[in-house]
């Protein structure tokens, strides 16, 4: 830990908070937001980055807090301003109440290394959240109190040994492919595996009283009640339990689950990422799936912990035993958190790859090598065989202007027999919300992505329900990929722009049996549903 604060280097100045408007959630709930932006003095220059901890506080006395991000203005030498990208507050909860005041800490990155400010500043209070006009006031420090809002960086050599070893020796990832198949009873669903190691967290905790366990889950959505009743107990039983999700599934919803967490005193942070960037099709988010348990087991994958929800999707995943593989994931985790994210080397032709939309993973040239880039070199590096299931796909667009589309169409000309098995009801264009039926569905146009492929000969199955629904159902949510029968690729990261925008991680495994397993659960899906197929 840094033995000065960040306020050396950054003070906040200004903060504005826009009028209230509303705007409701997937279950169509209407909730009134007010968008705010704070301004800091910066006397460094541009490559110092400043990380904004909100914290909300209501009637109710919970507390909800918000990782926000800033971006650099008004650049004069060794000086600038920074102001946050958004914050969003939530003027009145159903179940909360009234907020009562906001406060925000910040965290530096200043040479590699994170900083706290050293006190909590108060952003709003509460009566003014509750006017409907504009506010604009400067940030001044009376009324502060201490800040406890604390980072954490891995030891990024550790990182690169992780690295090295796995390389070596793949068998230590103990790794085991898993499929939610829609049957959340069954003995090898990921819920099981979930459950079963909260448990062994709890039982090494009660085994180790002084020593420090944890549970560290970073997924998009967890409006589970067993997933969440388990954490409160966990927690209860002096284990640390540390919760990252996406600000609107925290923010907009009035789910009990999410309550008790936050009035738990278990650390429940919601991430805003936002971007301007046009690439973007829909709004960012933090779209992450995994959880760490204590230093030894993890899982990734496509599903966020609301198994029960949507039908009860059929998702793919991976399940971990190894320390290693936790490190990498808590490098990512504590980046969220406000932390630097270590760089390290990779090996993009390595049996296993983690790759993550904002890491540091660099190949020998010095360039970083991310999710995106690796889909597109995979599919670039087929020569039998291409077998896409997929939630959805677009004009996933790489570093020279290439997309994902282009790399499948040039497969299949030169032989590579590629296949694609997608979520029907989002291949077409248009509201996908929107009671329709089947007839309704297929006068859809295709989406431009689903289109250029269909022009240019690939086969294309568009997976539905077995039952009709007013919205047309389809329980395909994976983001998986098996290329000449032994490279699999899988995780959280959607085939489209967005998610290069997004935090959302990716694997490439390079093992036959785990591609087979991936075969298998394809050519099930093909059984299972029903298949329109476009050529």
């Amino acid at each position: 830990m840094s033995s000065y604060f960040a306020e050396r280097y950054a003070r906040p100045t200004y903060a504005t908070l826009e009028a209230p408007y509303s705007r409701t959630n997937d279950f169509r709930d209407l909730f009134f937001l007010r968008r705010g932006t704070l301004t800091f003095d910066v006397d460094w220059g541009p490559d110092l980055n400043i990380k904004v901890v909100v914290k909300v506080y209501y009637e109710d006395g919970s507390l909800e807090q918000y990782m926000a991000h800033t971006d650099p203005i008004n650049v004069q030498g060794d000086k600038h301003q920074r102001v946050t990208r958004d914050i969003f507050i939530h003027m009145q909860s159903e179940h909360q109440g009234r907020v009562t005041c906001v406060k925000f800490s910040y965290i530096l990155h200043h040479q590699f290394k994170s900083v706290p400010s050293e006190y909590d500043y108060i952003f709003v209070d509460g009566p003014l959240v509750a006017m409907p006009d504009e506010q604009n006031h400067e940030i001044s420090s009376q009324w502060s109190t201490q800040n406890h809002y604390r980072t954490v960086e891995l030891n990024d050599w550790v990182l690169q040994n992780d690295v090295d070893w796995i390389n070596h020796n793949y068998e230590s990832l103990n790794l085991i492919p898993k499929f939610t198949k829609g049957q959340t009873w069954h003995p090898y669903h990921p819920k099981r595996f979930i459950h079963d190691h909260i448990d062994k967290v709890i039982w090494k905790k009660q085994a180790d009283p002084e020593g420090l366990h944890a549970i560290k889950v970073c997924v998009d959505c967890i409006d589970d009640r067993d997933f969440c009743n388990h954490l409160l107990h966990a927690h209860e039983c002096g284990v640390l339990v540390q919760v990252i999700v996406d600000w609107r599934k925290m923010m907009l919803t009035n789910s009990k689950n999410y309550l008790k967490l936050k009035g738990s005193g278990i650390e429940l942070l919601g991430e805003i990422c936002s971007t301007r960037d046009p690439l973007a099709e829909v709004a960012t988010d933090m779209h992450n799936k995994f959880i760490i348990f204590d230093d030894e087991d993890s899982i990734i994958g496509s599903f966020n912990i609301t198994f029960d929800h949507w039908g009860a999707n059929w998702e793919s995943g991976m399940t971990f035993h190894s320390q290693g593989m936790c490190r990498l994931l808590d490098n990512i985790f504590q980046s969220i958190r406000g932390g630097v994210i270590q760089r390290y080397g990779i090996d993009p032709r390595s049996p296993f790859n983690l790759f993550y939309t904002f890491g540091r993973t660099a190949m020998l040239n010095g360039k970083y090598y991310r999710p995106h880039h690796a889909l597109i070199s995979e599919i670039n590096r087929a020569q039998k065989s291409i077998d896409l299931c997929l939630f959805l796909i677009g004009e996933l667009r790489g570093e020279h202007g290439e997309s994902v589309a282009d790399a499948l169409i040039d497969a299949h000309k030169r032989g590579v027999k590629v296949r694609t098995i997608l979520n029907g009801h989002l291949a077409w264009q248009g509201d996908i919300r929107k009671p329709r039926s089947m007839d309704k569905e297929f006068s859809r146009p295709l989406l431009p992505a689903v289109k250029r492929l269909e022009d240019a000969g690939l086969p294309i199955a568009l997976v539905y329900g077995v039952f009709d629904r007013p919205v047309p159902y389809s329980p395909i949510h994976s983001k998986q990929c098996v290329i000449d029968r032994h490279i699999v690729i899988d995780g959280s990261f959607n085939w489209y722009n967005t998610s290069v925008l997004s935090h959302d991680l990716l694997v490439v495994v390079n093992n036959e049996d785990v591609a087979q397993h991936y075969l298998n659960e394809a050519q099930e899906i093909l059984d299972t549903f029903r298949v329109f197929w476009l050529n």
